[in-house]
């Protein structure tokens, strides 16, 4: 009786507890929900700044004005050193030309078939400069895709060869020589361009990371500003003769518990999307679920195999694609950093763009935050620093002797001296700072010009999401060797991840526990290195080393085809490594995608076997002459099969290319230059791909 007596109370009791929790559900949703927009307004580039609210203030005064010529330089960035030239050439307009010229930045995401008649060919006669990246085998970088694909589409139509007539461009074009391909998304935009009537200002100038990038920017934009002048009789003006003012940040002190509390609400945001797909600008913090080394104990080297969660995250992918990765600097560097600065680690503060700040400074990384963080997660300290970041420790050095130096080595003249002392050592920014212990910047300064921000690394996906849905893994090679100055070069994203390897041989335990609740920020870039829609097209897969990655994934996609009952066309993979005890990565499951025949033929090359003779995929592939001309032209797959190449760029790639060559005048009987025809061809119609660096 007593308990029936008390049940409804009970109840009631029970239905407000309920109710409480739910409400305390709904609000802790909402409150997550809304951090996550706001930390993603942080992480997007596009946030609206006191300098957005300055630039519509010019604009409307420059309307009354006389404008001799309006500009726009558009940027294709991978990476965001295109975005960087494209803010500084339109701070050094403005400076130069002050009121006499309107010029603005706009990134060629922006720009696709709806709207790129309209953005081009207006009635202005407009002046666009193009700062166009290539990356992989000559592609477009992703945000340029759509326009490059516009503009070529138009250019081959060839109905409309006067529809950009009103135009005026200039092309360059950010590259790297030890491609085959080098420049070659450049090189199509300003053949396009000049196809459909549009006027140069100046011939195309390929940038060349291989070599100095920054200094064939330097010299291409002195001629720029030269043929500008030329073109429309203008000359620096009275604004443009004041002194440059450095790019430097406002800067504010705050308390140590608003730092860390912002920075677990950037870490919360990152963790959980709502209604979003991450991407380089709003990436997903995946947990890592199982990493190991992929080297046998013989090895004095060591290879990653590393797994992530993204069951959760909204992130689809397919075998091919890339994996954008944001690492972070080993603590040791990160202390030495703070050491250069003066500051003790915990010094915290918030970052914001002053009005008037030059179009060159960009939205500052996620703040409030403590400069452990800033340095740990934010900033690139390793490697060689720009000749801004001299001239701008230059600016603050106290001591004369190192002020001069620090001045030539910026200074045009510097040249020779810059490549000595900087670019052939390779001089990391950390170790300059440390050769000037004068220049001690404060932050602002140093975050907008000096230390600039870590980019993400891109690494070929070695999964299928067909063989785990939810999972996605990499295959890194871990960069550690000496340089020319003798200290040890760590990569940072390579070593970074290999710290999630468990220590000891206790298999266990999938991952590090010291690293277990330790959040990688993820994002998908998409490539066009893809299998045939039919999985019966013969394919050659040539992958040494971590060119494997893409293939696994591959196999993994064959292994899902052919268990829903579809049949499949022959595989042939060539892998290379050095010896087989010791970095024949992957070697069980190769093997055991030979023995179920999810690939053909299995051929390794061990370079390192034989000391008298080396052995590399190349070579291997020459042996298999026989069936690879088969399937080049088409005896054997009906002229659809495919050759897909992954790995260095520099050497193995153009090896493998030569050997093509060799193949089809040996086997073919073809001379040089039809050989290479014919591989040109294959190239162009997608049947022979790669992904390389």
């Amino acid at each position: 009786r007593i308990l029936r007596k008390s049940a409804p109370h009970c109840l009631q009791q029970m239905t407000f507890g309920v109710l409480a929790v739910f409400s305390l559900c709904i609000f802790v949703v909402s409150t997550i929900a809304l951090s996550v927009l706001r930390i993603s307004r942080v992480w997007r580039r596009a946030r609206i700044s006191k300098r957005s609210l300055q630039s519509v203030a010019d604009t409307d005064e420059s309307a009354t004005t006389d404008v001799k010529v309006h500009i726009v330089v558009y940027f294709g960035t991978q990476t965001g050193t295109s975005e960087r030239f494209a803010r500084e050439i339109e701070q050094d307009i403005n400076h130069r030309y002050g009121k006499s010229v309107r010029v603005r930045t706009s990134d060629l995401e922006h720009v696709n078939a709806q709207n790129a008649e309209d953005e081009f060919a207006r009635d202005h006669k407009p002046l666009a400069i193009f700062l166009q990246s290539t990356y992989g085998d000559g592609e477009p970088t992703d945000s340029s895709l759509q326009f490059v694909n516009w503009l070529r589409g138009q250019a081959e139509d060839g109905r409309l060869p006067d529809l950009l007539k009103l135009l005026t461009f200039s092309v360059f074009g950010l590259g790297n020589s030890s491609y085959e391909q080098f420049n070659a998304a450049a090189k199509l935009v300003d053949r396009c361009l000049h196809c459909l009537g549009a006027e140069r200002l100046l011939k195309i100038h390929l940038g060349d990371d291989d070599n100095n990038l920054e200094e064939d920017f330097v010299s291409w934009k002195e001629e720029l500003m030269f043929a500008i002048d030329r073109r429309y009789s203008l000359g620096p003006s009275t604004r443009g003769l004041l002194a440059n003012v450095m790019p430097n940040y406002d800067v504010n002190i705050v308390s140590a518990d608003v730092a860390k509390q912002f920075e677990l609400q950037v870490e919360n945001a990152l963790s959980m999307r709502v209604g979003q797909v991450p991407t380089q600008h709003t990436p997903y913090a995946a947990s890592v679920v199982h990493a190991r080394e992929l080297h046998s104990s013989n090895s004095n080297r060591s290879c990653v195999h590393i797994e992530f969660d993204i069951s959760e995250s909204g992130m689809t992918y397919q075998p091919g694609d890339h994996l954008g990765v944001f690492a972070e600097n080993a603590y040791p560097v990160v202390q030495r950093a703070a050491a250069c600065l003066r500051l003790p680690l915990d010094h915290s503060f918030a970052l914001s763009i002053p009005n008037g700040a030059p179009a060159s400074l960009s939205e500052p990384f996620p703040t409030p935050c403590t400069l452990r963080t800033a340095l740990l997660k934010y900033t690139d300290l390793l490697s060689p620093p720009r000749k801004a970041a001299l001239a701008a420790l230059a600016s603050i050095s106290t001591d004369p002797a190192e002020r001069k130096r620090l001045e030539f080595l910026s200074s045009s003249d510097g040249k020779r001296e810059y490549a000595a002392f900087i670019t052939d050592p390779s001089r990391s920014l950390i170790e300059v700072m440390e050769a000037f212990p004068s220049a001690v910047p404060p932050i602002g300064l140093f975050f907008a010009i000096i230390g600039t921000r870590l980019a993400p690394r891109y690494y070929s996906i070695s999964s299928s999401p067909r063989h785990h849905s939810g999972i996605v893994s990499a295959t890194v090679a871990v960069v550690s060797g000496k340089t020319p100055t003798g200290r040890l070069h760590e990569g940072v994203a390579s070593s970074y991840l290999a710290r999630f390897i468990p220590s000891g041989d206790d298999r266990r335990v999938s991952i590090n526990l010291m690293m277990k609740n330790v959040r990688v920020p993820l994002f998908v870039r998409s490539s066009s290195f893809k299998l045939p829609r039919d999985p019966s097209v013969p394919i050659v897969m040539i992958g040494p080393g971590t060119g494997y990655a893409p293939f696994r994934g591959f196999i993994q996609e064959r292994n899902a085809i052919r268990d829903t009952g579809n049949n499949l066309g022959p595989a042939f993979l060539f892998f290379g490594c050095r010896c087989e005890d010791e970095d024949f990565i992957y070697r069980d499951e190769m093997e055991l995608a030979l023995k179920t025949k999810t690939i053909t033929a299995l051929e390794v090359a061990f370079s390192r076997a034989n000391p008298d003779q080396k052995i590399y995929v190349q070579d291997r592939l020459v042996l298999s002459g026989k069936t690879l001309f088969r399937i080049i032209k088409g005896t054997l797959g009906a002229s659809e099969g495919r050759i897909y190449v992954c790995g260095d760029a520099k050497g193995m790639a153009r090896d493998v290319h030569r050997a093509i060559h060799i193949i089809l005048m040996s086997e073919g009987g073809y001379a040089a230059h039809e050989a290479e025809d014919i591989v040109r061809r294959l190239s162009e119609s997608g049947r022979y791909q790669k992904d390389v660096w």
